[in-house]
């Protein structure tokens, strides 16, 4: 059995697990709260763990190889976040509806920053390089859908959040935050996917493809928390955790289709 259908059972069986135990609450909400604040950490070490696999692959230093460096430092922050939330919840006993923003926050804003960076380094080396970057229409058709999404976001989470009279100026950064920056890792995930389907072939695309749905799955998720967390809706065991966990599962599935292509490449070089 191949590595990467191995991974994709992985992911299944989490998925069900997860799904099971936030509906069927069984264990209680002694073992709800394990399993919201410690699934996400195992879910971000598999994508951590085939993002170094990633990046041992390359054999040589360039901007492709750049960009999966710069992925693997983002979803590392985004780690130390969701390890210091667990620490805080479970270690500590703290309410983190309460503690907010806390320093898990500030590890996941800032995991934003090389993610981002690697997406551009990537779409400026495609350009740079000569590859096919495909049609302006097509730009136009993803920036202006893109964009739409995000002025419902701005009309109808945004805006009420900046209008609130009763959150600080800090919280409200932080609810802004999340949404806006997932907007950028969004749009040049999808330009990327569109890009490298231009090569000619499905594999080439694939792992811009599930980076793109990771992060939408992010951007879906951090939507609905700056929402029921604004509105102190949020807690353990709510179906948006699920978001989150695909999300890490479909940048470590990303991650293993672009080792797979990495190795067929090599193979193809050595004949």
């Amino acid at each position: 059995m191949k590595r990467i259908t191995q991974l994709w059972i992985i992911t299944a069986l989490i998925m069900l697990f997860n799904l099971v135990v936030y509906l069927t609450k069984v264990g209680g909400d002694a073992f709800i709260l394990y399993v919201s604040d410690l699934l996400p950490v195992f879910c971000a070490l598999v994508a951590l763990y085939y993002l170094y696999k990633v990046y041992r692959s390359f054999t040589h230093f360039d901007f492709v190889k750049s960009a999966w460096m710069l992925t693997f430092l983002g979803v590392l922050l985004y780690f130390f976040g969701e390890l210091l939330y667990g620490f805080f919840e479970i270690g500590l006993g703290y309410d983190m509806n309460e503690y907010f923003p806390g320093l898990p926050d500030y590890a996941w804003c800032a995991g934003y920053i090389p993610l981002f960076i690697g997406m551009g380094l990537m779409f400026c080396g495609y350009k740079r390089g000569g590859f096919p970057m495909g049609k302006p229409v097509i730009y136009v058709v993803i920036s202006a859908f893109i964009a739409s999404i995000l002025l419902a976001v701005t009309i109808y989470l945004l805006i009420p959040i900046i209008l609130d009279t009763e959150t600080d100026l800090v919280d409200k950064i932080f609810y802004l935050y999340y949404p806006l920056g997932d907007m950028f890792l969004v749009i040049p995930a999808v330009l990327l996917m569109y890009i490298t389907s231009l090569f000619g072939k499905s594999a080439l695309s694939r792992p811009w493809r599930f980076l793109a749905i990771g992060y939408i799955c992010f951007t879906a998720a951090d939507l609905l928390y700056s929402y029921l967390s604004w509105q102190d809706l949020y807690g353990n065991g709510n179906l948006i955790d699920l978001a989150w966990n695909f999300g890490y599962l479909s940048i470590a599935i990303a991650a293993a289709y672009q080792v797979e292509l990495l190795k067929s490449l090599n193979e193809r070089v050595e004949l």
